[in-house]
């Protein structure tokens, strides 16, 4: 894997609308080195803080900065406590409806959008012994149809809240990878991982070339669904934390996944793939590894989290393919 590719900056060109649309059909990105206030990213990220200080995730010295004191990462109940209080601050809230980064994405589809509801924190913890493993997010696609988005055309909108230099890591992305079609990914699932390690989703980074850079407070990266991504390892003393928030044209429809928060998503997933995984679900239908990705996609899209509809959506596969 190469990350010897640098981001085209985009952000003297913010009011060309003609070249932004030119460079994210080419491309498939746009990098802009600042784009939101930093002032409006530095509260984000003290509020953050704040969350994290009163759940015992950081320590009393390190409640201004996100450095880290070494332990245990939190515990999946931890973490959710933490994730729902972040997804309802206010300052979370308008972040997300920044008129800097609506006129980007206006100017860029044409028409009016709407931003999902589904809202994205990324923490990545410290971890010295990773180089160039599959730290932070795995290399995915955001609309690969394996995770259950069911729009058809939808960007991401990932903003820096500190600032990110090559050894906290930050994002890295395959330029026109969006004009491949979706690749395979090893398993889904994981996106929403908190820490670094323990997720396996992702696609083969060593056959990808990257590009990657350094970010500050206000930094975003706005991209295609199709777009190949990844979080890079963190490698400094300090979490690193980051946002990202989904658009798409205001006349699409969203599905379940744009239309619910993030924490609540995150628990359909878990009941699915409790379901799925289970003794019970094996007994009762004998489903091969292939259909239970697709009855999950299928559940997922729909944010259906029962054994009865597990069971009959293997029914109805088996029924198909026969």
């Amino acid at each position: 894997m190469a990350n010897d590719l640098s981001f085209l900056d985009s952000t003297d060109d913010v009011q060309n609308i003609p070249l932004l649309k030119e460079r994210m059909d080419i491309e498939g990105y746009l990098y802009f080195r600042r784009l939101v206030d930093p002032i409006r990213a530095i509260q984000v990220k003290k509020d953050i803080l704040d969350i994290l200080h009163s759940h015992f995730l950081i320590e009393e010295e390190h409640k201004e900065e996100p450095f880290w004191s070494g332990g245990p990462q939190p515990t999946e109940s931890e973490w959710m406590a933490v994730y729902d209080r972040i997804v309802r601050l206010e300052s979370f809230l308008e972040l997300a409806e920044s008129v800097e980064i609506i006129a980007v994405l206006e100017a860029v589809c044409g028409e009016a959008i709407k931003v999902f509801n589904q809202k994205l924190v990324r923490l990545v913890y410290p971890d010295k012994e990773v180089v160039g493993g599959a730290a932070g997010i795995g290399a995915h696609q955001d609309g690969d149809p394996t995770l259950g988005y069911q729009s058809k055309q939808f960007y991401t909108c990932w903003v820096s809240l500190m600032n990110i230099d090559q050894a906290i890591g930050g994002l890295a992305i395959v330029p026109r990878s969006h004009k491949i079609g979706y690749l395979n990914a090893a398993e889904t699932g994981g996106l929403n991982q908190p820490g670094a390690r323990g997720s396996t989703y992702g696609l083969d980074v060593s056959s990808l070339e990257w590009a990657s850079g350094e970010f500050e407070p206000g930094s975003a990266m706005i991209f295609s669904c199709s777009t190949v991504h990844r979080g890079l390892p963190n490698n400094s003393d300090r979490l690193r934390i980051s946002v990202d928030f989904r658009y798409q044209a205001a006349t699409e429809k969203l599905g379940y996944l744009g239309s619910n928060l993030g924490p609540d998503v995150r628990r359909t997933a878990q009941k699915i793939d409790e379901i799925l995984s289970s003794r019970a679900m094996y007994v009762t239908t004998r489903a091969t590894p292939e259909i239970l990705n697709e009855v999950r996609q299928k559940m997922l899209e729909k944010g259906e989290t029962t054994m009865e509809r597990a069971q009959e959506l293997v029914l109805e596969i088996k029924k198909r393919n026969s």
